[in-house]
């Protein structure tokens, strides 16, 4: 080892809040004279030297005496007490005269008394007396401050120390002594002597074993953002953290190589496992390594040629080492590669020809089972990689029939994928695969879209196009037209779509009525309700529904099932646009009957992408009626389902999941709408991974993580968003951010900056009204300076305000009100715009507040805010003893809620102005959410809470709720927060006097 620091060194320390908070109540019960010993247990590399020193440091900083020593793996020449030794060495250089009392110690010490040849009978007196001095020694140090004796890596420790540790756990009591002692329970094979040893200390009352499982994946991303210190892109970040699988070695080692591959040096570690196995168990691992990270038993045993005791063994070997792990019991019997670069290591060892040999072996047995469920995809894999081009083709095509099928779009666009990549390496690819490439194509564009690539979707759609029409076959380039000009009209670019599905109904017009023309009839009505030619809209999904009822559902699924062509699908969408239409007339109750129809109807088809658009714009009629908590549940039940559909990052999944991180943030559920924009490890393109990064903006930028807001900021300007509600969110938030920060001019170049891309897309689009009224805001601003200035942003705030009401008089849709959003937003236009004018009206905020009502509890918030302000200095004269009141009850209120959701930019302002005012706001309303989120915990964290106040641990309540134990601990966490607790007891008593866990449990 050399004196290099590794490179996690220095950078704090990730996640473990349970683990930290397990020893911190360890060390303060041994401050307090009752001796406490933690046994912490965690895999190789997964974090426990980090966990540890984290508690050294607390412990050194609460006064106590921190001794430490290491067990080394020094084989059977291991030298006895070897730990002790170098705990014990610190005290001899302290406090010689502690060890001089207590001469036996010196045993255990570098350059001690040698031991003088025992009597047979005086042996184990000897050991006896040996120990008793180190509990002496430590209880008399302790009596003068606590003592923190740190033991590192037991499972290499010596017999004479175990001993000796069990002497000193059995014999902890009033001493104020915490003793944290960490092993790998990889290395715990069934003959390792520290096995009975740990099962006999945990008995003992003073112990507790803590397990150091890996960390979650966003813990481990956290850890890997913070290991590269921005040298990765977040693509690179993410695999990372997935590959790592928590481990924070391995994630550190990846980080430093940054590649593909398994580094040299990780790969070294890995494979020394190995190296401690017999010749037959390596040997198996390398076939089961050729077989992937899990193998069945029988086909291991069909490809190893073994002995069933032979084979039996080298697999007991394996596992009893920690290689290998017995998969979860299931219909066959089978193995895992305890992690997954351990998997990886030890394929990347294999010889090319042996890796291409073993690989054809495997391909060759799966040929024989391709019936089975799943093999046609092994199969493929198995036989591209022995080089067999054409049966890796036609498995690939099966593959994603079968993918299909199973609702897996993401497999359907690795398997189509890949026989696109061999269709012009394969002679007669088309009578090999049994199907076109067009086709092919098409079934990848669908899985494109459908897994969170819709650009790539769009240009697979446009190449299966081209196929289609080189291959002159009219009736199959109408269709995937209509899929082409669907993927436009998810990308926000219905004007694109428009003369593509003319082209398509034009060709399917001259046959007979089918499905596909109803599915062309529909896409193109959809169109035209993009478009806000709603007459036109509601004749063509009128028509569309006929052709639909009268062609039936006769037409069978194609791959691809949330888009294939049967005419219940067609009428489905033919129904949610004709509910569209109502919604934009103000027929609301109308067009939500419409929205449920149609909801069972794409339910029944099996279109997904239709079921997901009926729960998209069900929840944006709740929206647009100020129903935000019903919006909110609607958004996030048709997020639940595009998740469990695999569709989690399709069209209509994305925009369930940005619209759901909007209404929560509008009804005061900010945590919730942190965890919704949570991407944990998904692998998703720039595209959907910005929508979702924009969204979460209004939430860092309410709670005050300003330079956070302004490198997402920096990073989505950067990519250059073309689409209209990215440049709505950047625009809103950015605004924001720069008012927070006192800088009006940046705000109001943002604000410019923004309302030049959306009138790119539509003159008077109605987000446009906002991006005024935030104009205004910053113009505002801009005009408490001198005389010219103020006359210049007083002109400008009197443009911005003209705009915001012409868009609200002409935007669309036209022939609805306006709803209860924009309206609020018009009353807050007229308001900042006295403000500019150098007048702030209290009325005109009145307005506001009343105008927000409907529950967005933040905005309304800051209008009191300046309701406040108004009352109290925009009048010439002195205020009154009532406008001071009301201007206290305003900031009293506003600062409610601003402490509720954390919005700490905002509890500043009203501070601020209280203390100019000498207004005061101790007595305050105790701090709550909006009405509309009067209740802090979700359904789960109640239930998790509910099940803590029984006493449960983690473990047990993940037992009882079919959850992890790291998800309850998240869960846990989020409550602690929500209610302003500081522990697990503490929360529970908050929540029962609020009344938040009656009944519960």
């Amino acid at each position: 080892m050399t004196g290099v620091a590794r490179l996690g060194f220095g950078i704090p320390l990730v996640g473990r809040r349970d683990e930290v908070r397990v020893l911190a109540a360890a060390l303060d019960r041994a401050a307090a004279g009752s001796a406490r010993a933690v046994l912490l247990s965690g895999e190789a590399g997964v974090g426990k030297t980090r966990l540890v020193t984290e508690a050294a440091e607390q412990a050194t900083a609460a006064g106590f005496a921190v001794l430490t020593g290491r067990c080394l793996d020094t084989g059977e020449s291991s030298l006895p007490y070897l730990p002790f030794a170098e705990a014990l060495g610190r005290l001899a250089a302290d406090r010689p005269e502690l060890v001089a009392a207590h001469p036996e110690l010196r045993r255990l010490l570098p350059g001690g008394r040698p031991r003088a040849e025992p009597l047979a009978g005086d042996r184990d007196l000897g050991q006896l007396r040996v120990f008793d001095a180190v509990l002496s020694g430590l209880a008399e140090l302790a009596a003068e401050a606590p003592v923190l004796l740190v033991l590192e890596d037991l499972h290499w420790a010596d017999r004479s120390s175990r001993d000796l540790l069990v002497f000193l756990l059995s014999r902890l009591g009033g001493q104020r002594l915490a003793v944290l002692a960490s092993y790998r329970d990889d290395d715990l094979h069934r003959r390792h002597p520290l096995r009975p040893l740990l099962a006999e200390l945990v008995r003992l009352p003073a112990v507790e074993r803590l397990e150091l499982a890996p960390l979650g994946q966003s813990e481990a991303l956290s850890l890997v953002r913070g290991l590269a210190d921005g040298g990765l892109d977040e693509q690179a970040l993410r695999r990372i953290a997935r590959r790592s699988e928590g481990n924070a070695f391995f994630a550190e080692e990846l980080v430093s190589a940054s590649g593909d591959a398994v580094p040299d040096g990780l790969a070294e570690v890995l494979l020394a496992r190995l190296e401690r196995l017999p010749a037959t168990a390596q040997r198996v691992l390398r076939l089961a390594a050729v077989a992937g990270r899990r193998v069945r038993h029988d086909r291991l045993a069909a490809v190893a040629g073994l002995g069933t005791d032979e084979l039996e063994q080298a697999l007991r070997d394996a596992v009893a080492h920690h290689v290998l792990v017995p998969d979860s019991p299931g219909a066959d019997d089978a193995y895992l590669f305890r992690h997954a670069l351990l998997h990886e290591a030890v394929y990347q060892d294999l010889l090319p020809g042996e890796r291409s040999r073993l690989h054809g072996v495997y391909a060759a047995l799966l040929a024989e089972a391709a019936d089975e469920p799943g093999s046609v995809a092994e199969l493929a894999h198995h036989a591209l990689a022995a080089h067999d081009l054409p049966l890796a083709l036609s498995a690939s095509v099966r593959a994603v029939d079968e993918a299909d099928r199973r609702g897996g779009p993401g497999e359907v666009l690795l398997h189509a994928e890949r026989a696109l990549d061999l269709w012009p390496a394969v002679p007669d690819a088309e009578g090999v695969a049994g199907v076109t490439e067009a086709l092919v194509t098409r079934w990848a564009a669908w899985a494109a879209s459908a897994t969170g690539d819709p650009d790539r979707g769009v240009a697979l759609a446009r190449r299966a196009l081209e196929l289609a029409d080189q291959r002159a076959d009219p009736r199959l380039a109408a269709d995937l037209r209509i899929r082409y000009a669907i993927q436009l009209i998810e990308l926000g670019r219905a004007e694109a779509a428009l003369p593509v599905i003319q082209q398509s109904l034009s060709v399917l017009e001259r046959f007979p009525e089918s499905a596909e023309l109803a599915w062309a009839r529909a896409v193109a009505a959809r169109v035209m309700l993009n478009l806000d030619e709603i007459a036109e809209a509601g004749r063509g999904a009128e028509l569309a529904l006929r052709t639909a009822r009268s062609v039936g559902s006769a037409h069978a699924p194609a791959p691809g099932a949330d888009h294939h062509h049967d005419a219940l699908g067609a009428e489905a969408d033919a129904l949610v646009t004709l509910a569209g239409c109502a919604a934009s007339l103000g027929y609301d109750r109308q067009a939500r009957a419409r929205f449920a129809e149609a909801k069972q109807l794409a339910r029944a088809s099996g279109n997904l992408a239709v079921e997901l658009r009926s729960f998209f714009n069900t929840g944006i009629s709740l929206l647009d009626a100020g129903r935000l908590a019903e919006a909110a549940a609607e958004f996030a039940a048709g997020e639940a389902r595009a998740v469990a559909t695999g569709t989690t990052w399709s069209g209509y999944g994305l925009e369930l999941r940005v619209a759901h991180v909007l209404a929560d943030f509008r009804r005061g559920a900010w945590d919730d709408a942190e965890a919704a924009a949570e991407l944990g490890g998904a692998a998703v393109s720039a595209t959907v991974a910005g929508r979702v990064a924009a969204a979460e903006l209004l939430v860092m930028v309410g709670r005050g993580r300003l330079e956070a807001a302004e490198d997402r900021l920096a990073q989505l300007v950067a990519a250059t968003p073309t689409d209209d509600q990215m440049i709505l969110l950047i625009g809103q938030a950015g605004a924001e951010a720069a008012l927070w920060q006192g800088r009006p001019e940046l705000a109001a170049a943002r604000i410019d900056e923004a309302l030049r891309g959306v009138r790119a897309w539509d003159p008077h689009h109605l987000a446009g009204i906002m991006l005024c009224a935030l104009g205004v805001a910053a113009q505002a601003e801009l005009a408490t300076g001198g005389a010219v200035a103020r006359e210049q942003a007083v002109a400008a705030a009197e443009a911005l305000a003209a705009d915001g009401h012409d868009i609200a008089a002409k935007g669309r849709p036209r022939g609805a009100a306006l709803g209860v959003e924009g309206r609020a937003w018009l009353h807050r236009i007229d308001a900042e715009l006295s403000r500019a004018r150098g007048h702030s009206d209290p009325r005109a905020w009145g307005r506001v507040v009343e105008g927000y009502g409907y529950g967005d509890g933040y905005r309304q918030a800051l209008a009191r805010w300046r309701r406040a302000e108004a009352l109290l200095v925009g009048s010439t004269e002195a205020p009154t003893g009532a406008t001071r009141a009301e201007s206290t009850a305003e900031l009293r209120t506003a600062m409610a809620v601003a402490e509720s959701l954390g919005a700490a930019p905002l509890a500043a302002a009203v501070r601020a102005l209280a203390e100019r005012a000498g207004l005061g706001l101790a007595d305050a309303e105790p701090v709550r959410r909006p009405a509309a989120a009067s209740d802090p915990l979700t359904p789960r964290e109640r239930s998790v809470l509910a099940l803590v106040a029984e006493g449960r641990t983690n473990r047990q309540v993940g037992a009882e709720l079919f959850i992890s134990e790291k998800t309850v601990s998240v869960h846990l966490s989020r409550v602690m927060a929500k209610l302003g607790a500081g522990s697990r007891t503490e929360a529970v008593s908050i929540a029962y006097a609020r009344g938040l866990l009656l009944g519960a449990g």
